[in-house]
């Protein structure tokens, strides 16, 4: 008696599961014709990854610029951008490749008294670089201005749709492989019941080598002129550059993809 209920709890917790419906109630003998009657299902899922250099870096740069007048600090610091923008066209980098992308200015303020006695001005700029002669010729705007620092690298790759679109191709064409594995090694038939795609990742990849060590001076300078990083002592400060990628990141594109097949005999 005992081991009979357990298998006819064991039936409806079985289909309850499989098919995510109400909870089925019957005799073993109803159970087990429904459970024969249920399409059997497998799921077969494809993963895929593309490793590849990329082939762009958008460089961030700071350019602080301070004056007693709001005006003064704001010309300097339009000059100034000015000045940057024609040693990169020098350099082979185009004006469309170097853009404006925040500014902020700020009042300084004395001990005592409402007028402001300074005013901080701060754009940053956006600068796109192609290869490494193009990364080091930004890096040289950072030696040479005590205006510029450093603010963030990201790296990109121009058919990064392409790439993704092939990883998730890769994840695809590895399901249909094991579909084939299956047929022809179980002697069944399997037919697609339903599909889904997972997340296509890219992004740089997250090994580093140390900026001290393995790059130049103009890296480890571009590094080191954060305004965050200045006041670091030199252990401290190698730390960080430790953790700053390298020109140029490989990106990583991933692709996932699922299908779940209906088990028929051949």
């Amino acid at each position: 008696m005992k081991l009979t209920k357990l298998i006819l709890a064991t039936l409806v917790f079985t289909a309850a599961t499989l098919h995510a419906e109400p909870e089925i109630k019957g005799t073993a003998a109803e159970l087990t014709e429904h459970l024969k009657s249920m399409p059997r299902t497998v799921q077969l899922t494809g993963d895929s990854e593309i490793k590849i250099p990329s082939d762009r870096a958008m460089i961030s740069l700071a350019v602080v610029t301070e004056h007693r007048s709001l005006q003064e600090a704001s010309r300097a610091n339009q000059e100034l951008r000015a000045k940057m923008t024609k040693t990169l066209e020098g350099q082979g980098i185009p004006t469309e490749r170097i853009k404006a992308s925040k500014f902020s200015s700020t009042p300084k303020y004395g001990m005592f008294g409402e007028k402001a006695k300074s005013y901080r001005v701060e754009n940053v700029v956006k600068i796109t670089a192609h290869d490494e002669k193009e990364f080091q010729a930004v890096a040289n705007l950072v030696d040479a201005h005590s205006e510029v620092r450093y603010d963030s690298v990201e790296f990109e790759h121009s058919d990064k749709e392409g790439l993704r679109k092939k990883a998730l191709s890769q994840a695809i064409d590895k399901v249909t492989e094991k579909k084939r594995v299956y047929e022809e090694k179980l002697g069944v038939k399997l037919t697609v019941r339903g599909f889904s795609e997972g997340a296509i990742a890219s992004g740089a990849a997250m090994a580093r080598r140390r900026a001290y060590d393995s790059f130049d001076s103009n890296y480890k300078n571009m590094v080191m002129s954060a305004g965050s990083v200045k006041s670091l002592g030199d252990a401290q400060a190698e730390a960080v550059a430790e953790d700053m990628p390298t020109a140029f990141a490989e990106m990583v594109f991933k692709g996932q993809f699922a299908v779940e097949y209906v088990v028929e005999a051949k």
